[in-house]
């Protein structure tokens, strides 16, 4: 018997140790709710959660992990925090926690505001928070980790690696994670100011970034808060706007969550999700061992390490040798890459080929089923992008009825957006029923043609009740079958752009014709010159009471007043620059005020108001006082019949961009001359001829119709511009803006007399056979003593031989085989201080003449004898 029960007690123990205990082997169970402020999908709170599993999992305890998704990155916290309090305070009504996590700062939010309705007394261990507030941990029974980054640290490696960057610009989003981030920058960056420049975008759309990273400069890189976005309806993680923006940029980026790399970031000192939530995981276990939550001090010091992208290190030509000590490389090249170089290139360059033949014929044969399907389908273009256009798009069905507008049209139109169905465009715009009409008549022809509409200028009438010009085009729509569905229009405002047009073909009209008028002047003016000479020699010659002798005088009137024709044209097609200088406007007009006063009938009256202290402009006196007699004139014969009132201002005023540029000038301040009357007016038909060269309305006998054409001359030459308006109330508006001059550049007016010179010889070259009889007539009979050639070479030969017997050149400038300042040139290799005088027909010449300084004037034909005599004198005195 003691055998037997030795036996079975043996037996006994054996069993026991081979077979454990029930209570023993069963791991104590705890409930932890995971409450997480963002959704499945999203790697830095999944990585999080790995990191908590990896620790829990392998614990004493078997961990019921509850994890609920808040999805606060895709809706505003305030706006679903309502909502999630009353679907947990259902759901957790018969649930009992252990220990409550809470990852990032929504969810950390959301428990400390709620957890005595929650879960009363459980305690909380929170990880992710970015923005620990003083008064968190007051509630008590609550620690945990902060997402401590270390900035700094990632800003010194990228300073080391670029030296030349200046500008730091980062970029996140308004999410309450993204607001407390940018807090953490915001402090971090105190101490690289003033030598880094930071800015901030954390409010604008992926759109909006990525076309403000296209054109950085070179001197800026940017650090990437992670940045969620919903574009229509579409989410984009942090990952998919990262690498957005590293294909749209030439700028490093930086960032220091290790989620994030490999989307185009260059690397730094990162922030492990997995390693946080590790430690996250470790702290819930001590709490779940029987620490008290309060015990354990909150986690706040930075972690990580540094981390860099092998592949952007070396698109930026980075080596490893600037990195900092123990840096981790992802993407690295594989051993395949210690092959030979050069098998290796020839690897990689015969697979770069290969990819590009098969990427190119992949492409050709399936992006022209994709474009067609794409046309065919897409009648709803996103509101967005058509916003974003600036013309006019509208599309309707072939019932006429509005499917839609972007803003553009709706602007212009004074609708509120899009159509939705109705035709809200024949309800609201009954302002252009005319244009309603053309508009239906159009969309019946292309969608029974089957033919667009291109390029087809309509005027109209915008919202406003202004006119505008629209340039529309119309197109149908077909649906996938091919069959039309509808037409969609286009419409660009052409009103500045054919402004403009018009003052360009007014421009360019007028050159074509003071081209042609320089031409024939040159050889009018070479007429009149030989026949004022001849009768100034004639008048001479016979009795001065002789009916000869009143003959005479009246060819040498008619021959002066062909002259001061001639000049007119010359005036508005290459008016002279010679006699400008410093001009006080005020003076000149206040002259003309004078003169028209003294003239003028008692039925009109000149109301003047010149500003005191005007800026001076460079201009001539003379020229800006025929353009005040020539527009005061015009109103004068505009107010003739019934009187009126005639108002000149002179003052200064600043042009805005768009306003120069309608004028053709640039922005700025100028001095401007308004001539006004309250007469009838230009009637809009013919306001655009009016500086048209020999267009008047008046009686021939009245105007030769130079008068506005030489005003228009005048003052292009003066580099300023000129506008006509009417009045309201009926009358015609000019105003006149030319470009004020420094105070400091005003010149001072000389004044000198001349004296008749002595007896000179006088080489007088002229290649016209008639002037080369009568000039050097004149000539001896001023006194001086003349030798006339024709042929510039002879001229050449003859003041080479005789260098000393000449006292003075006159020269033709237009001869052939050689001009007179080529002659002048040759004639200052052998005597270099003998004066030259130019004459010719051309304004021209004295530019041509300006950088010779052997040449002292220029006379323009035609000239008489006063005008030889006086400079002549000029050139004599100077010497």
């Amino acid at each position: 018997m003691p055998m037997k029960i030795m036996i079975k007690f043996c037996l006994f123990l054996v069993l026991t140790c081979l077979v454990p205990n029930g209570a023993q082997a069963e791991k104590a169970k705890k409930n932890v709710l995971y409450l997480n402020s963002y959704h499945d999908g999203y790697q830095w709170s999944d990585s999080i959660m790995d990191g908590v599993r990896s620790i829990l999992d392998e614990s004493e305890f078997k961990i019921n992990l509850q994890v609920e998704y808040m999805d606060f990155k895709r809706y505003e916290h305030d706006a679903v925090s309502g909502m999630l309090l009353r679907l947990y305070k259902e759901k957790f009504a018969h649930e009992a926690f252990d220990v409550v996590m809470a990852v990032d700062d929504d969810a950390f939010m959301f428990a400390s505001e709620f957890r005595n309705e929650l879960f009363p007394g459980v305690p909380l261990v929170f990880c992710g928070v970015n923005d620990l507030k003083d008064g968190a941990l007051k509630q008590g029974n609550v620690t945990g980790l902060v997402e401590n980054f270390n900035l700094m640290q990632t800003l010194d490696v990228a300073l080391k690696l670029h030296p030349d960057k200046r500008r730091m610009i980062v970029v996140g989003d308004t999410s309450t994670a993204g607001l407390a981030i940018k807090q953490q920058v915001e402090h971090g960056v105190e101490k690289y100011q003033p030598h880094l420049e930071v800015e901030y975008w954390t409010r604008l759309t992926l759109a909006e970034v990525l076309e403000r990273v296209k054109v950085l400069p070179s001197d800026t890189f940017l650090f990437f808060i992670p940045y969620y976005q919903t574009i229509g309806g579409r989410f984009y993680t942090a990952e998919d706007v990262m690498a957005a923006i590293y294909r749209h940029s030439a700028v490093p980026i930086y960032t220091a969550w290790e989620f994030l790399l490999g989307n185009g970031a260059v690397g730094g000192r990162m922030l492990s999700g997995f390693k946080h939530g590790q430690q996250a995981a470790s702290v819930a276990l001590r709490i779940l061992k029987g620490e008290s939550a309060d015990s354990i001090p909150v986690f706040k010091e930075p972690t990580g390490e540094y981390v860099f992208d092998y592949q952007v290190l070396w698109r930026l030509g980075i080596t490893e040798e600037l990195l900092p000590p123990n840096s981790r490389l992802i993407n690295a090249p594989s051993p395949f890459y210690e092959l030979p170089k050069e098998l290796f290139w020839t690897i990689i360059v015969s697979f770069v080929l290969l990819l590009v033949v098969m990427a190119f014929l992949v492409t050709t044969m399936t992006e022209r089923r994709k474009v067609e399907r794409k046309i065919k389908d897409q009648l709803a273009f996103q509101e967005t992008l058509m916003d974003a256009v600036p013309q006019l798009v509208s599309w309707k069905d072939r019932q006429g009825i509005y499917l839609g507008t972007n803003r553009a049209f709706a602007e212009f139109f004074g609708g509120e957006g899009s159509g939705n169905g109705v035709n809200w465009l024949a309800k609201n715009d009954t302002r252009d029923p005319e244009h309603v009409a053309w508009a239906t008549g159009a969309d019946l022809t292309v969608l029974s043609q089957g033919v667009g509409l291109r390029k087809v200028r309509r005027k109209l009438m915008d919202a406003n009740g202004n006119h505008a010009w629209l340039e529309i085009n119309k197109v149908p729509i077909h649906d996938q079958a091919g069959a039309i569905v509808g037409v969609l229009s286009t419409a660009e405002n052409i009103t500045k752009e054919r402004n403009l047009e018009k003052q360009l073909l007014q421009s360019q009209k007028m050159e074509a014709i003071g081209t042609l008028a320089g031409g024939i002047a040159h050889d009018f003016n070479n007429i009149l010159t030989s026949i004022i000479n001849s009768t100034e020699l004639a008048v001479g010659d016979v009795d001065s009471d002789s009916v000869t002798s009143k003959d005479l005088q009246r060819v040498l009137k008619a021959a002066r007043r062909g002259g001061r024709v001639v000049k007119q044209i010359l005036a508005f097609s290459r008016p002279s620059t010679e006699g400008f200088r410093s001009t006080d406007v005020g003076s000149v007009v206040s002259e003309v005020l004078g003169l028209l006063e003294a003239s003028m009938p008692s039925n009109i009256r000149v109301r003047s108001s010149i500003a005191p202290m005007l800026d001076f402009v460079r201009a001539d006196p003379t020229q800006l006082h025929q353009v005040a007699m020539n527009l005061c004139t015009n109103s004068f014969h505009a107010l003739r019949g019934k009187g009126g009132i005639i108002e000149v201002r002179v003052d200064q005023a600043v042009l805005a961009k768009e306003d120069a540029r309608i004028l053709g000038l640039a922005p700025g301040e100028y001095v401007r001359m308004s001539i006004e009357d309250n007469g009838p007016g230009i009637p809009p038909e013919i306001i655009d001829k009016i500086f048209d060269p020999f267009f008047s309305t008046k009686d021939k006998t009245e105007g030769t119709g130079l008068g506005l054409s030489v005003v228009h001359g005048i003052i292009r030459s003066h580099g300023g511009g000129l506008q006509v308006t009417g009045r309201t109330g009926g009358g015609t508006v000019f105003e006149i803006y030319l470009p004020k001059v420094d105070k400091s550049d005003v010149e001072l007016p000389s004044s000198g007399t001349f004296t008749i010179p002595g007896w000179a010889h006088v080489l007088f070259v002229e290649d016209d056979y008639d002037q080369l009889h009568t000039t050097p007539r004149l000539l001896r009979t001023m006194g001086y003593e003349v030798t006339a050639i024709r042929d510039p070479e002879e001229a050449i030969v003859r003041v080479k031989g005789m260098p000393h017997i000449f006292d003075l050149l006159i020269t033709d400038y237009d001869m052939p085989g050689m001009s007179g300042t080529q002659l002048a040139i040759e004639v200052a290799h052998h005597v270099p201080n003998m004066p030259i005088i130019l004459v010719s027909g051309r304004e021209d010449a004295a530019t041509a003449a300006a950088h010779l300084p052997n040449i002292r004037q220029v006379v323009i034909k035609p000239y008489d004898k006063d005008d030889l005599s006086e400079a002549i004198s000029a050139v004599m005195n100077s010497k």
